[in-house]
Order: C-alpha cells, then sequence, then structure tokens
C-alpha cells in the first residue's frame, strides 16, 4: 500500500480545478460571445427588409432582452431540475441554423412586423446562449467537484467580457474587414463549437441533479423590498443604456457602431462591478454619484455643441452604471440563490427597455427617459454617508466639489432657459423642436431640429418665406447641382424636413418626396410654408426611401430626371442609402439623361470617397464640392455634395465651378472599399475626416 505525496495530491488537486474553471469559463465567454455579435449582426440584415430608422434597433434590443428574460427564467426554474437533460435544448436553434434574416419589405418598419419576424429567424439561438451564464454558474455551484461550495460569480464577469469582446470586435474588427455572408456562417459554426464546449463543461464538472434538493430552504429568502431594489437597480441602467443610445443616436446617426459602444460600456459595468477586489476608483466612485449624474446630464444637453460633448456623455453613462451595479453586487444573495437573483436582474432590464422602447415615445414629447433614467439610477444607488463630506466642507476642503456642483448645475438650467422651444413633437423616428430665434440683422427666423440637427430654416417675415436658407440658399452647391436638370422636371427627393428645397421648383414640374417620419410633413405644413408656396406639384410619400423606390420600379413607374438623397439620422446619411445596391435602386429609377445629387454634409466622417467608389463601380460620371462644410454668411451653410451621372457632359456646368471637382484619380481624395449591403465600414470616412484628408 502506497501513501500519495500531499504535495502532489494538493497540484493535481490545483490543476484540476484550473482546468474546471477554464472549461466553465470557456462556456460562459463563447455563449456571450456569440449572443452579443448575433445583434449588431442581426441589425445589418434586418436593414433591408425594415430601413435604418432608430427605432429599428431599439426594438430589436428590446426583443433581445425579452429573449434574455425568457433564457434567465429558464435557467432558474427548470435547468438546475433537468440536469443532463439541458444538452438537449442546445439542439433547438439549429431549427433556424445557418443564421439568416428574411422578411416582407415593410417600408414603415411596423413593429409588429419587426418582433414576429426576429421572433421567426433568430429567437431560437439567443434565447438558447442566453441561458449559458446562469446555468454555468448553476453548475459549477452544485458540481461533484466543487464539494467547498466556491461561489461561482466569477463566472458572471467573464460572460460580461465574452459580451464585450463581441461588441468591441465588431465594429473595429468584423465589420471593416468582413461582409454579412461571412459573419452570418462564421457565427453558425462557432454555434457548432459552443454546443461541443458545454458538453464538455457538463462532463467535467457533473453537477448534481438540484431537483431534490433542500440546501435552499435553509437561507432565509430576500425579503419584498430586497427584490424590488434590485429591480430598480437593473431597470435604471437599463433604461439609461436605450435612452443614451437615442441621444448619440441622434447626433451622429444611426449605425452600429453607435450601437454596441453604449452597450458594451454597460456590459463592462457589470466586470468591474460583479467582483469582491473592486479597485479604489471604483470602491469610491458611489462618493461621486451626484457629479457623474451631474455630467451625463450636461454632456446629453450640449450634445449638439461639438464631438467632445460625446464620450462625456458615455463616461457618464459608464460611471453611473458601475456605480449601480456596485450597489447591486453588494446585495447579492447567498450562491444557492443565484438564479432568481439574476431573473430579477432580467426582469428589471426588460422593464427600462420596455418603457424607453414603447413607453416613452408615446407619453413624452421629448427626451425625458433620459434624465429620468438619470434619476431612478441615483436614487437606486444612494447609500447613507453619501453627503457627509457636505457637512465638512469648509472654504479650504471641500469647497471647490461645491463650487463645481453649482456651477454645473447652473449651466444645466441655463441650457433650458436660453433654448426656447416654440412646438416639440416625439415619436419613435426621434425628436423634432421648432425653435423661433432672430438673425444678426434682427431678422426673426425658425428652425426644425431633429435631435441636435438642424433640419431647415425659414424666415418669419411673410415677404421672406420664398427665400431658400441654411444648406438650400440660392447659389448654393445643393442648388447648383439640381438646377442642371432638364426642365420642367420629374424629381424624387429623399427626406422632407421643413421643405426648404421647394423653392428651387417652378410651375409645371412634379416632385415626389418620400419621408420616413409619418409626422414630419405635419410639422412642415403647420410651421413653415414652403410646401404652401411652392408652384410645383409635390406628392409625400411616408416610408423607407430605398424600400418604396424599390416598389415603384417592380411597376415599371415613369422614371425621374433627378433623384436627390437628402436624408439623415442624426447627423449622418443612413449607411443603407449608400450602398451599391441602393445606388441600383436610384439608377432604376433615373432618366438615361437625369442626375442624382447626395447631400452628406457631416461633422463626423466625410462619405464622399464611399459615393466615389460607388460610382467607378458603376461606371458613372461624379463631382463633388471641393470646401464643403463652411459658413457661408448669415443664415446660409454651405453644404457637403456628391452628384453622379451617366452622361458626362451633364456635370460640364458644376466641373467649370471652382468649388467644384470631378471626382478621378486626381480629386485628392482615398480610394476606399464600396459600400454593399453586405458590407459597410463606418471606419473609412471617419478616418479620412479627421485624418489628413479633411480639409480636401
Amino acid at each position: 500500500m502506497t501513501t500519495a505525496n500531499p504535495v502532489e495530491a494538493a497540484s493535481a488537486l490545483a490543476g484540476e480545478n484550473r482546468l474546471l474553471r477554464f472549461a466553465a469559463g470557456a462556456m460562459v465567454f463563447l455563449g456571450a460571445f456569440l449572443a452579443f455579435s448575433l445583434e449588431p449582426i442581426v441589425g445589418r440584415l434586418v436593414t433591408p427588409f425594415f430601413g435604418g430608422a432608430v427605432h429599428v434597433w431599439t426594438v430589436s434590443l428590446m426583443v433581445f432582452q425579452a429573449l434574455l428574460l425568457l433564457g434567465y427564467l429558464y435557467a432558474h426554474l427548470l435547468a438546475p431540475r433537468i440536469g443532463a437533460w439541458h444538452l438537449l435544448l442546445l439542439f433547438l436553434p439549429l431549427l433556424q441554423w445557418p443564421l439568416g434574416f428574411v422578411s416582407e419589405v415593410a417600408p414603415k418598419a411596423p413593429i409588429v412586423t419587426l418582433v414576429a419576424a426576429l421572433l421567426v429567424h433568430v429567437s431560437l439561438p439567443f434565447a438558447v446562449l442566453s441561458t449559458s451564464a446562469v446555468v454555468a454558474q448553476s453548475w459549477w455551484y452544485g458540481a461533484s467537484s466543487n464539494p467547498g461550495r466556491s461561489p461561482p460569480f466569477f463566472l458572471y464577469g467573464i460572460s460580461n467580457l465574452g459580451a464585450m469582446a463581441a461588441l468591441f470586435s465588431y465594429p473595429f474588427l468584423v465589420e471593416p474587414l468582413f461582409g454579412v455572408t461571412v459573419q452570418r456562417w462564421a457565427w453558425s459554426l462557432g454555434y457548432l463549437f459552443y454546443m461541443g464546449v458545454t458538453a464538455w463543461a457538463w462532463m467535467l464538472l457533473k453537477p448534481r441533479c438540484e431537483a431534490g434538493r433542500t440546501d435552499e430552504d435553509a437561507v432565509s429568502r430576500p425579503g419584498k423590498l430586497v427584490v424590488l431594489h434590485w429591480l430598480a437597480l437593473s431597470a435604471g441602467p437599463s433604461a439609461l443604456l436605450l435612452a443614451a443610445t437615442n441621444v448619440i443616436a441622434m447626433e451622429v446617426g444611426s449605425f452600429p457602431m453607435v450601437w454596441v459602444l453604449p452597450l458594451a460600456l454597460y456590459l463592462g459595468s457589470f466586470i468591474v462591478a460583479f467582483r469582491d477586489r473592486q479597485g479604489a476608483i471604483v470602491s469610491r466612485l458611489h462618493f461621486w454619484l451626484i457629479e457623474m449624474a451631474l455630467l451625463a446630464l450636461l454632456a446629453a444637453r450640449f450634445a449638439g455643441f461639438g464631438i467632445w460633448a460625446l464620450p462625456l456623455i458615455l463616461l457618464g453613462f459608464y460611471a453611473l452604471c458601475v456605480i449601480a451595479n456596485e450597489r447591486l453586487y453588494g446585495l447579492r444573495p447567498h450562491p444557492v440563490q443565484l438564479t432568481g437573483f439574476y431573473l430579477t436582474i432580467a426582469v428589471g432590464g426588460w422593464i427600462g427597455g420596455l418603457l424607453v422602447s414603447l413607453v416613452a415615445p408615446l407619453l413624452f414629447t421629448g427626451l425625458l427617459e433620459y434624465p429620468l433614467s438619470v434619476l431612478v439610477v441615483v436614487f437606486a444607488s444612494w447609500q447613507p454617508g453619501m453627503l457627509a463630506w457636505w457637512q465638512a466642507t469648509t472654504l479650504l476642503k471641500g469647497g471647490g466639489r461645491l463650487a463645481l456642483l453649482m456651477l454645473g448645475c447652473t449651466a444645466l438650467g441655463m441650457s433650458f432657459w436660453y433654448a426656447p422651444e416654440v412646438y416639440s413633437l416625439r415619436n419613435f423616428y426621434g425628436l423634432s423642436r421648432i425653435i423661433d430665434r432672430q438673425s444678426q440683422e434682427g431678422a426673426p427666423y425658425r428652425m426644425l431640429v431633429h435631435g441636435a440637427t438642424l433640419h431647415g430654416l425659414q424666415y418669419l417675415n411673410p415677404e421672406r418665406h420664398h427665400e431658400p436658407l441654411g444648406y438650400y440658399y440660392a447659389g448654393g452647391a445643393l442648388e447648383q447641382a439640381v438646377s442642371v436638370r432638364h426642365r420642367p422636371a420629374r424629381v424624387a427627393m429623399v427626406g422632407l424636413g421643413a421643405g426648404g428645397a421647394t423653392p428651387w421648383f417652378g410651375a409645371g414640374e412634379d416632385i415626389a418626396i418620400f419621408e420616413i417620419d409619418p409626422d414630419m410633413e405635419l410639422l412642415a405644413r403647420r410651421w413653415f410654408s414652403y410646401l404652401e408656396n411652392t408652384p410645383a406639384q409635390v406628392r409625400i410619400q411616408v416610408g423607407d426611401a430605398r424600400l418604396n423606390l424599390g416598389r415603384e420600379a417592380l411597376k415599371g413607374h415613369r422614371p425621374y430626371d433627378v433623384v436627390f438623397i437628402d436624408a439623415f439620422s442624426g447627423d449622418g446619411v443612413p449607411t443603407h442609402l449608400l450602398t451599391l445596391e441602393a445606388l441600383d435602386v436610384y439608377l432604376s429609377r433615373l432618366a438615361e439623361d437625369g442626375v442624382l445629387v447626395f447631400h452628406v454634409s457631416n461633422r463626423y466622417y466625410d462619405l464622399r470617397p464611399i459615393l466615389k467608389a460607388a460610382a467607378k463601380a458603376r461606371g458613372l460620371a461624379a463631382a463633388a464640392t471641393l470646401q464643403p462644410g463652411k459658413d457661408a454668411g448669415r443664415l446660409n451653410i454651405d453644404p457637403w455634395v456628391v452628384v453622379l451621372a451617366r452622361q458626362p457632359d451633364r456635370l460640364a456646368p458644376l466641373s467649370a465651378d471652382g468649388k467644384w471637382t470631378v471626382l478621378g484619380e486626381l480629386d485628392g481624395l482615398p480610394d476606399v472599399d464600396v459600400w454593399t449591403d453586405d458590407y459597410v465600414n463606418i471606419l473609412a470616412p471617419l478616418w479620412v475626416k479627421w485624418s489628413k484628408h479633411e480639409s480636401i
């Protein structure tokens, strides 16, 4: 009989423990990575069918949160009791394998149709993957190889790390390098690998079936107030996530990078907060709760004043999420009750998402859900002693902090005082505001502002109602581009705004305006007179313009002499309106000698190289403004414009003007990959804007 060496036994046990940790960690990391990489991929897949409105993403996110709740409900009620039978559940998503999405074309993106399509095509994979973290923690705590019942909360941090890795890698690595076809097939193969990893983790952990366990009864259940506190601490950050996404999307535009960055920071807050060793900064961050809330409010209020406000919004949002999740972790129950704890978190997250996605647009005329979400986080995260510094404040000790708070509150109040709104309207497409001001010459004028972006101007003096202003001023680049048309012309205009371009057109001309926001015509007719005063015949069609133009092409409608793309989501043109497939739709509706005009003014990225690549791919002549975005004086703004035509001579009047250049080998713009429905790289125009090519 031999006696085992204690050192060797301890070493073997440590090695086995590391292997178990690796297996369980691999399961939750891969599950989270696949689940949260699915979200932006689906965001790209649905766009050709439902358009690029912001609410398409927020409703999709709400569906994913509901599926997450369903997965957590299963993990709480069934997974601990059915043992190895859980592995059979992994085969259920194969009914929707490989990953794909097909739906009827719905230009108005009705919510019911969108939700139904998501459930039919992607619900099973996400619901099953959402069980990974909770099931793995349940397995770990009940594992035969874990007799000491070591806490499993470290796996939740690994899960959020996997989610963050997916979300950060998508806009910066996956989307710039691979098309959607490659993405969805790689994802589909990754799911098969996940099935194998999960089975391997089960075999190593050997968890006991908990159907007959009674140890949960020995642990006192959390009280109702504690559960309500969990709900508030999870609902507040979830609501703030969607509210912050709305604020940023209305400023920058709606595309995957804008969607995933706030979501990645939201998940990252769980990583740093759900751990015993949080670090000096995180452990004391809650003492700065009021300052972080004020920063989040101020940054959002001044989002339209420059790009500097966007990182401040994200910083304030992230800090508030960390504070709330640190408080949530401090209220965590005994590990035996962790499935109920995570289920409550999922319920709170779903409630927060539901309130922002569906309820807020119906109740509020502004983005009130953003400050309300901030207040919910503040009240839910509040702890005794947070104002202890106030009582000991003197001029030298704490006086600077107090002065900073007072200055911030004053600035926040003044931002409301100096932005008088005549009217505001909120719907699923965003926030529109009517604001009256006076020019430097004392002439009163009216603005239409959508989010933080100017969408139209008009003088209030009836004698000057006919004067186009802003980007549309007489003699400006946009007016020049459209003026090369044959007259009388048939014009397709994508994007209504205040109707500021209609003064260009005369009697006998026909203008078809495609507008995605069903309330924009009401605003244009009630608060502006451009549509009323134009002698041209105007008809407005509601819905996604690309999808509606495609329908016209299928029906063989008479082509247009000008197709004018003037659509903006926030400060950016929706990406699905700039792909090669979108260009083909426009060309199918354009007369042989017609012109295609793109208004691409933007503070954050330069889209001229993208359209240059598309023109080259289709053999079109192209011209663009050289020095766009400059202030033309008074209430006029020089726009960024690109004009395409099948016949090069149609652009001759523009190329003869010094502020235009013909796009080609010597235009000074860098060559970039053409955008398609399968491939979009938003980093390319962003780099062009902020690199040496910015001044071209």
